[in-house]
C-alpha cells in the first residue's frame, strides 16, 4: 500500500488551515504536514525534497501551494523526478498517479508554451511597428542635446566630471559615459 502524506499550507488565502486538514484526513492522508504558502512553492519543494520514493502527496487545490502555472509545472516535475506522486483533491484532473492527468498537464505545458510564443511576438511585432514609427525605446535622456554639447565645451575648458555634474544635476559616472560616446576632435 502507497503511503499518502498530506500537506497544509498554514497560511493560505483560499481555504482555511482546519478545512485543509479535514479534507485531506478524509481522503486517507495517513500523515499531515504543515507549511507555508509562496508564490513560487518555494516551501512544498522543500517538502517534497524530504520525502522518500514511492510516496503519494495530496494537497487540498494548488493555489493552496503555488500561483502560477509556469510553478505548477516546475513543482509537478520536482514530485516525479523525486519518484512521487502529487494529488490535489479538489482538482481531479492534477494527478501524476494517472495517464489522464499526466496528459493533461503536458498538454497545459504545451499551451504554456505555445502562450509564451505568442507574447514574444506580439512584443517583438509591437516594438519593431513603434521603432519605425520614430519611437525611441528606452529610457528618456536626462539631458538635451543642447546640454550634451555644454558638456563637451566644459570638458575641453578643463572642468572637472564634478563640476560639470553638479552643473546639470547628474551624477558623475553619468557625464563619463557620455564623454566616453562622443566622437573625439582631433
Amino acid at each position: 500500500m502507497v503511503m499518502m502524506i498530506g500537506y497544509v499550507s498554514a497560511d493560505c488565502p483560499f481555504v482555511s488551515r482546519d478545512e485543509q486538514k479535514r479534507i485531506l484526513e478524509e481522503t486517507g492522508c495517513n500523515v499531515i504536514f504543515y507549511g507555508t504558502f509562496s508564490k513560487d512553492g518555494t516551501f512544498f519543494l522543500q517538502f517534497v525534497a524530504r520525502q522518500k520514493p514511492g510516496i503519494r502527496i495530496a494537497v487540498v487545490q494548488m493555489d493552496c501551494i503555488v500561483s502560477s502555472w509556469r510553478h505548477l509545472r516546475d513543482i509537478i516535475l520536482q514530485v516525479q523526478n523525486k519518484g512521487c506522486t502529487l494529488v490535489s483533491v479538489k482538482e481531479p484532473w492534477i494527478n501524476t498517479s494517472a495517464g489522464r492527468g499526466t496528459l493533461m498537464l503536458e498538454m497545459l505545458g504545451g499551451l504554456e508554451e505555445l502562450e509564451k510564443r505568442f507574447i514574444s511576438q506580439r512584443m517583438s511585432t509591437g516594438r519593431h511597428r513603434a521603432m519605425s514609427a520614430g519611437c525611441r525605446m528606452g529610457r528618456p535622456t536626462k539631458l538635451t542635446s543642447q546640454q550634451f554639447e555644454a558638456v563637451a565645451q566644459a570638458r575641453a575648458k578643463g572642468h572637472t566630471l564634478r563640476e560639470i555634474a553638479e552643473e546639470h544635476n547628474v551624477s558623475i559616472s553619468m557625464i563619463s559615459r557620455l564623454l566616453k560616446k562622443m566622437p573625439r576632435k582631433s
